[in-house]
């Protein structure tokens, strides 16, 4: 950033008012259907022009330059000058690949939307939509201290408590319809909004997928909807609500590979591989004959690794069984780091500390890793395009 863009910021920033709450919800969903195409990505010319400084020597000049504008400027203008772009985003320092690859890319947006009650102020700061997931990162700030977002915290008691200003709740529309309408009729099929938190304390991430993939006739989110969350905080009365436009912004990568592994009266398919640069989802059928006990896949977990060895890190998993039929997997992990030849899908079991249940808590290694019991046979090889 050179110093006149620096200058027009604070000029702006100078000149900003105390941001207003949100105004109805309908008419606010119409004006981001109205911004959506607007967008703005750097262009390809515009990012290979850019210098790339070591990391540290940023954060450094970042922290320098914040504790000089704080002694320069009111609390508040400081404030948001530290989230300045340059200084680095939510996703950009999340434990995360493929938020990493989306802000590395320039596909994240800015979705502009916040909230305020009893003095916090909620507000959504970064989202990405592959078609696959969708994420986007939300931030707390109060009149004094950073507001904490996720997190038990012990007291002087010992005692967990939540402290005022934890997520506790959240529930989400579809430009304007609910989750059943994207789960076929079944509960246990509705997509399910979950959160993290961030690298700061005030930060949490929240990841959205859609249930196409489970066997069912569920429609897929579509390219482009506006998202309405509402989130409850702990010791606030009032929700806040947040809106959250989103615009599939990759071009994916679908294979039906058609493969299968049989073990232990099972029959194990792969009906799907899709990949992006945010995600790869696997999509997986389970099928027994007479001799397979439906119960004996309770609790499975599957582990994916690329042909340099690499486990792709998780992100979810959801299930769903059939009382007499097949029932399948929708699986997803992080991207590649290194695009591979092949993957590998193991399927397993977590053994437990007692060795007799199938419920409790789960063995863990001299490493503080949950032991795994590998299922022989159900493994599969696939080819990646």
């Amino acid at each position: 950033m050179n110093n006149n863009n620096l200058e027009k910021q604070l000029r702006e920033l100078g000149r900003a008012n105390t941001p207003e709450l949100p105004p109805v919800l309908r008419s606010r969903q119409d004006s981001i259907y109205a911004s959506l195409a607007t967008i703005v990505q750097d262009p390809p010319e515009k990012k290979k022009k850019r210098k790339v400084y070591p990391k540290i020597a940023a954060v450094a000049a970042a922290i320098l330059l914040s504790v000089m504008l704080t002694a320069i400027y009111p609390p508040a203008l400081a404030n948001a000058l530290k989230q300045l772009p340059w200084v680095g985003g939510i996703f950009e320092r999340a434990d995360d690949l493929g938020l990493q690859a989306a802000q590395r890319l320039g596909l994240i947006s800015r979705p502009n939307s916040s909230d305020t009650h009893d003095g916090i102020t909620l507000s959504a700061e970064e989202a990405v939509f592959d078609g696959n997931r969708l994420a986007f990162a939300v931030k707390g700030e109060g009149e004094g201290p950073d507001v904490k977002l996720t997190g038990v915290t012990v007291g002087a008691d010992g005692k967990p408590f939540l402290e005022k200003g934890i997520i506790i709740s959240a529930e989400i529309l579809i430009n304007g319809a609910p989750l059943e309408d994207y789960s076929d009729g079944r509960l246990e099929a509705m997509p399910v909004l979950t959160w993290m938190g961030g690298k700061e304390d005030n930060t949490a991430i929240f990841r959205l997928v859609d249930s196409s993939n489970l066997g069912l006739s569920a429609k897929p989110f579509p390219d482009q909807f506006v998202l309405t969350v509402t989130i409850g905080l702990q010791d606030i009365d009032e929700p806040f609500i947040l809106q959250i436009p989103a615009r599939k912004v990759t071009t994916n990568t679908i294979s039906t590979p058609d493969l299968s592994a049989q073990a232990e009266g099972w029959t194990m398919l792969l009906q799907k591989l899709e990949y992006s640069p945010l995600t790869t989802r696997l999509s997986l059928m389970f099928e027994h004959g007479p001799d397979g006990d439906p119960s004996s896949l309770d609790g499975i977990s599957f582990e994916v690794k690329d042909d340099q060895g690499e486990v792709l890190n998780f992100i979810s998993q959801k299930n769903l069984p059939s009382a007499n039929g097949p029932f399948h997997v929708d699986l997803l992990t992080e991207p590649f780091d290194k695009y591979p030849n092949r993957l590998t899908i193991r399927a397993y079991l977590n053994e437990f500390e007692d060795p007799n249940s199938k419920t409790g808590a789960f063995k863990i290694d001299s490493s503080g890793n949950t032991v795994k019991h590998y299922i022989e046979g159900l493994e599969l090889s696939v080819p990646v395009q």
